[in-house]
């Protein structure tokens, strides 16, 4: 795996520090584990798969979904970011 150079700079994780074991254990068929490692991997997967449906297909409320999967994301991403930081 990629070793995560702000951890190595700053001594802290990044916010996108875990996706890469969440990824993985996810595609083991760990969902629990998967979501404890970075609770936004599933739903940037899913983000990223529609977005290129979307891209072909042309949804009528396509657009909609992805700024609220988007949003979700960042969400998940920051509320992790700011529990690894108080952790630390």
């Amino acid at each position: 795996m990629l070793t995560c150079h702000w951890k190595q700079t700053f001594g802290v994780e990044c916010p996108g520090c875990g996706f890469q074991r969440s990824f993985l254990k996810l595609f083991e068929g760990n969902f629990s584990e998967s979501f404890f490692l970075f609770p936004a991997t599933i739903p940037l997967l899913l983000l990223f798969v529609l977005l290129i449906l979307h891209l072909i297909f042309r949804f009528k409320h396509g657009a909609y979904t992805l700024v609220g999967l988007f949003s979700l994301s960042t969400l998940l991403i920051v509320v992790n970011f700011i529990y690894k930081i108080s952790q630390a």
